[in-house]
């Protein structure tokens, strides 16, 4: 097929995830690649009409792509689109902004973290945007493209940067300085809590002493852990729930695409996850009742 009958059909598609097609698309990178980034230019220009329709899909694979072919063209884009403020990042990209974006960011940064320090310290930029452009910058030292030196200076600065109001940029700045080890900035971490600019129900003080008791080589050990970049696109966009879905209802049944009735496949869509519900602030408390905030009630990623 085509590319523009490829890639419409990849915009479309319904059930679980479309490991052809996203084969075909990676088999043909080169033909691909100028489509997915005229896609986040257009996104750059007008994106009106991209949050206004839920069905589209296509950006969604083209982040993740772009990513997997380490396309530095995607970086400066990106950072335009990230930089919105509000809810704009998660209307226009639901939860792959936490699940995902940090290392998409890092795969297509090429090692440069100008990009990402931009997004860190844009007050208008969405408080997670900025959190997990720090998740990246870990990255960064974890795949050898910085240092841990250079980086965990820059983290440091932060500390007189950022704005002494709580929000998720703190409690993502504790985070990745329990990631590469805590032990220089560990008075400024002791200040940030005890101004309460770090939500405990983050990351708590415990788990910093915890990462300072791991030693340098046994805190970073466990960045490593994690996928630092984006390396298999079924795998890292699996947590996406239709796809998990599809998996459980149609376990052992063959090709869900293939084996579903047009009726009962449409109820199946590849969307990632947006709210229908009037929004509520991430720091509010979740009005499920449950007596947590959002972020880590209803709105967990």
């Amino acid at each position: 097929m085509d590319i523009q009958e490829l890639l419409a059909r990849l915009d479309r598609h319904r059930g679980s995830f479309p490991g052809n097609l996203v084969a075909e698309v990676i088999a043909r990178r080169q033909e691909v690649i100028p489509r997915f980034l005229e896609i986040l230019e257009e996104i750059d220009r007008s994106p009106g009409p991209w949050l206004a329709d839920d069905g589209r899909m296509i950006h969604i694979y083209a982040l993740y792509l772009l990513a997997l072919f380490r396309e530095t063209g995607t970086y400066p884009l990106l950072v335009r689109i990230f930089s919105r403020p509000g809810e704009f990042p998660f209307e226009l990209a639901g939860d792959v902004v936490t699940q995902d974006l940090g290392r998409i960011l890092a795969s297509v940064s090429g090692g440069d973290f100008s990009g990402l320090t931009a997004l860190i310290e844009n007050e208008q930029a969405n408080e997670y945007v900025r959190s997990v452009a720090m998740e990246g910058m870990v990255s960064l030292v974890t795949t050898r493209q910085r240092t841990r030196d250079e980086v965990v200076a820059y983290f440091l600065q932060l500390f007189k940067k950022l704005e002494r109001n709580p929000g998720a940029q703190w409690d993502g700045l504790a985070h990745v300085c329990a990631d590469l080890w805590p032990q220089e900035a560990i008075d400024e971490l002791g200040r940030a809590y005890e101004e309460g600019l770090v939500d405990t129900g983050s990351i708590d003080w415990q788990d910093i002493e915890h990462a300072q008791a791991l030693g340098q080589q046994g805190a970073m050990k466990r960045a490593r852990y994690r996928d630092p970049l984006i390396t298999d696109v079924a795998k890292n966009m699996g947590w996406m729930q239709c796809f998990r879905k599809a998996e459980r209802d149609y376990e052992g049944e063959g090709d869900a695409e293939e084996d579903l009735p047009e009726s009962l496949s449409s109820g199946y869509t590849t969307v990632p996850v947006r709210r229908t519900q009037p929004k509520v602030g991430r720091n509010e408390r979740c009005p499920c009742g449950s007596g947590k905030k959002f972020k880590k009630c209803c709105g967990a990623g």
